[in-house]
């Protein structure tokens, strides 16, 4: 016994000199967590929610007391992770669980150790967070997983490393959790990260077509003991898909192949599903600006989204008034609006292919320049509907990409490398 205690207080010990977790989201939103007395509802899901979702508002609105549980690329194993841990802190009346495309079709073998130990670090010890370790992990890492210290060991060499560290923690504001200010983000409170950033559309990032058999087996196992969990305690499940940009949405080429799937899946396990990107327009309209990059809503955007989140679940809004069947319904009914590009190599690495991202099709045509080590642009294709463009010969070449539509009027300019 004496031995074994001994033994923790010197893993303890190493810990806090060598793990440096002083701007960690998640240590103070567990702490947030395990200092809640009641939580009427509870939000899950990866950054599109601690993001996306500001429980301040929904607070608000429903006259309830409400938690942000998400985290950085959590999967769906760690969805169901902190399900069970918040129902033990709090009883959960209502359980939103959001589900994106990119989500579902994540697996769980890649990345596991640090995404799994960016939450399990900050749980307390129980059944619940045992168990969850030895499913999340792989053998080899289990000293790892259940060593914190063991992951940071090269700061041993480092005394000026340790000393930040052990100065860094020893300050009220470590001690108090309270939150310190990085480039990254702002900690609100209650989970809720807030972002400043504005996006604005380049076309510089490539979105494959969407899967017909998309989600996969771990995504269905775990998603199904959820909806267990939830029936066995009480506990009202709904899912939802956060909005994304028109750009990545059009990028997909086929975004109702996710969503029909996901609603498919819902059915079967008698669980609603509500994907906020088939909105109508004159209800909430998602723009560009609400957003910091192609995936994650900025702070404006997190407010708007929430009210009309918090005031659909309220009741204040009909579904059948806002939402659309599908997104090629929705799109129907949006004005034509030229987005973006998707451009990339072929296979061969010789040509670059284009792909335009719009609302509406139209006959665009592409001028095409690429621009050498000095600046200098040299024309590769006049106005063209070519699509496939051939490329100099280089391991890296900067284009530049001038879209004309049918009037040959310019909708755009971009530039990438590829």
């Amino acid at each position: 016994m004496v031995t074994s205690v001994m033994i923790m207080l010197f893993l303890h010990g190493l810990d806090y000199v060598l793990s440096n977790d002083t701007t960690s989201w998640s240590r103070i939103e567990m702490h947030e967590l395990y200092g809640q007395e009641d939580i009427d509802s509870l939000f899950l899901g990866a950054s599109h929610v601690y993001s996306g979702i500001n429980p301040t508002i929904a607070d608000t609105v429903w006259g309830q007391n409400t938690f942000n549980c998400s985290t950085s690329a959590q999967r769906i194993d760690t969805s169901y992770l902190l399900l069970k841990e918040a129902n033990q802190v709090a009883d959960i009346d209502t359980c939103y669980l959001e589900v994106s495309v990119i989500g579902v079709t994540r697996g769980l073998e890649d990345g596991r150790l640090q995404e799994a130990c960016r939450v399990a670090d900050y749980l307390r010890p129980s059944w619940n967070k045992f168990t969850y370790l030895l499913a999340a992990i792989q053998p080899r890492d289990y000293i790892n997983a259940f060593c914190r210290a063991r992951r940071n060991w090269k700061s041993v060499y480092s005394l000026r490393t340790m000393k930040e560290t052990v100065c860094q923690k020893w300050t009220a504001a470590y001690q108090n959790y309270e939150y310190v200010k990085v480039k990254s983000g702002d900690y609100a409170g209650k989970g809720f990260i807030r972002f400043k950033e504005e996006f604005k559309n380049v076309g510089d990032k490539v979105r494959l077509p969407i899967k017909e058999n998309l989600l996969n087996e771990e995504f269905r196992y775990y998603f199904e003991k959820i909806v267990q969990y939830c029936e066995e305690n009480n506990i009202r499940l709904v899912c939802f898909s956060a909005p994304l940009p028109e750009y990545t949405l059009e990028s997909f080429g086929n975004y109702d192949e996710y969503y029909m799937q996901m609603k498919k899946l819902c059915e079967e396990n008698n669980t609603s599903f509500f994907d906020f990107n088939l909105t109508n327009p004159d209800i909430y309209n998602i723009q560009d600006t609400d957003f910091r990059d192609l995936t994650h809503l900025n702070e404006v955007g997190a407010e708007r989204f929430t009210k009309v989140f918090a005031d659909f679940f309220a009741g204040n809004i009909e579904e059948k008034e806002l939402f659309y069947a599908s997104y090629e319904e929705k799109k129907e009914q949006l004005p034509k609006r030229f987005i973006g590009l998707v451009m990339r190599r072929d296979e061969s690495g010789e040509f670059c292919k284009i792909r335009s991202v719009t609302t509406k099709k139209d006959k665009y045509k592409f001028e095409v320049y690429y621009e050498d080590e000095n600046g200098e642009c040299t024309l590769l294709q006049e106005k063209s509907r070519n699509r496939k463009i051939a490329l100099p010969s280089a391991e890296k070449v900067n284009i530049k990409v001038c879209v004309y539509d049918s009037r040959d009027n310019e909708v755009g300019s971009f530039n990438k490398s590829v």
